[in-house]
């Protein structure tokens, strides 16, 4: 998957030939406020939330993602991370690639029930780079855009 896929989502993206740079600075403390899609009928199932960074490798265990937590109520603060790296050793040269993503690259974000394989997760939301502002707001499991909102706390 090419590492430019954001580009439409967020016009302060700049990609060319195949490299892609962010106008923001990677952060810390960019909040996630979720709200669980599974209430509607007053019990919640509790999820796993995951961002699925926008640099994918093709590997047989499914998407690289990043767990942001588990919501097991109605709602939740999480946080994203400032960073992650993802390894893949090829066999049977025993070489190692490393992905890297951080906050100022884009991610979409999934959800799955926490007795699911997280081999079988995959993304559900558009695109979007966490460091383009403070917080974020989505209700999951669903395919809705995440949105800017005010901060949130534990």
């Amino acid at each position: 998957m090419s590492s430019c896929r954001g580009w439409k989502f967020v016009p302060l993206m700049l990609c060319s030939a195949g490299a892609c740079s962010s106008a923001f600075e990677p952060r810390e403390n960019v909040t996630l406020f979720v709200t669980n899609g599974t209430c509607a009928s007053g019990t919640c199932s509790p999820l796993r939330i995951l961002g699925f960074p926008n640099d994918q490798p093709h590997t047989p265990g499914g998407f690289w993602s990043i767990e942001l937590g588990i919501l097991t109520g109605p709602s939740a603060c999480l946080f994203f991370p400032a960073s992650r790296e993802f390894h893949v050793t090829e066999m049977p040269l025993g070489t190692q690639t490393t992905y890297r993503w951080n906050s100022s690259v884009g991610l979409a974000l999934g959800a799955q029930l926490t007795t699911e394989s997280q081999l079988m997760a995959s993304p559900s939301t558009s695109e979007f780079v966490p460091a383009s502002v403070e917080a974020w707001a989505v209700t999951l499991p669903g395919a809705g855009q995440p949105s800017p909102t005010s901060a949130c706390s534990q």
